[in-house]
């Protein structure tokens, strides 16, 4: 993961820097901060690739996909509003998270409230989400 974060640094310092802030947090136990912080850059790296600030998230996404930088899965992964990147981000930033809970695809159910919790998405979710980012830039 560090090698993909040092390419990303290399096509901005700030994203690698965010990202890397992203990892530090979650080492050092602060996985709500390290999953918003992620989020964010997911976020802002989906436009800055796009070269459009202007759109918001699920539009980047589909641009993204439609040109070829998003397979359908990973399209999915960020997208999707109940388990993906996109439904988690929303009910962090657009609501008061704990009242909701995120249920895995084994039927468990973690709620927002339980620091455990974003440890579990950040480690489940994390690796994957800057994966996804070091290709979008490396296709770019």
């Amino acid at each position: 993961m560090d090698k993909m974060i040092q390419r990303i640094w290399q096509y901005s310092n700030y994203y690698g820097d965010m990202l890397a802030t992203a990892v530090r947090l979650h080492n050092e136990g602060e996985d709500y901060a390290a999953t918003l912080v992620l989020y964010n850059a997911t976020e802002l790296i989906c436009k800055s690739v796009r070269e459009n600030y202007n759109q918001n998230f699920s539009q980047d996404l589909s641009h993204l996909q439609k040109n070829g930088l998003l397979s359908e899965d990973d399209y999915e992964f960020l997208s999707n509003n109940e388990f993906g990147v996109r439904g988690i981000r929303n009910k962090m930033m657009h609501r008061d998270a704990y009242q909701f809970c995120l249920e895995d695809s084994e039927g468990i159910v973690l709620p927002f409230a339980d620091d455990g919790t974003w440890e579990i998405i950040f480690d489940n979710y994390g690796p994957r989400i800057i994966k996804i980012l070091y290709s979008i830039i490396n296709e770019s």
